[in-house]
């Protein structure tokens, strides 16, 4: 006697686990975005009670405000990188070796591509500070 269990075939893909929605983009108003450009700026690492202090200034968590630096880095270091195709030239740097330059950040790797969170994680990290 066989076991058979009734019913159709179930496709492979509606046994996964149920995926979280997409999460909805963060839209950042004009005053944010002048405030975070202005930050920027200054400095383009904010961490620790700087990004704490920015983070409430704006209404905005901590997790926003540090992704939209590592993704604002990314920008600048991509367009530095389209200028000097255009010119041909390494701006603000007199050297060609990196480990030459006064300032090698260890950073760069991370800002590769943009970083995006949806929002489970955003209130996760927010708690944990």
């Amino acid at each position: 006697m066989s076991c058979v269990v009734p019913g159709p075939d179930i496709p492979g893909f509606l046994l996964q686990p149920f995926r979280k929605p997409k999460r909805i983009r963060t839209a950042f108003s004009p005053s944010q975005l002048l405030k975070l450009e202005h930050a920027f700026e200054k400095n383009h690492y904010v961490v620790g009670a700087e990004r704490k202090q920015l983070a409430q200034a704006l209404s905005l968590t901590e997790t926003q405000v540090k992704v939209w630096f590592q993704n604002r880095r990314t920008k600048h270091k991509r367009m530095q990188q389209e200028e000097e195709a255009k010119t041909g030239t390494k701006s603000g740097s007199s050297s060609s070796k990196p480990e030459d330059n006064q300032f090698n950040n260890s950073y760069e790797e991370e800002d590769e591509e943009l970083i995006d969170m949806d929002m489970d994680e955003l209130s996760e990290s927010d708690n944990e500070t």
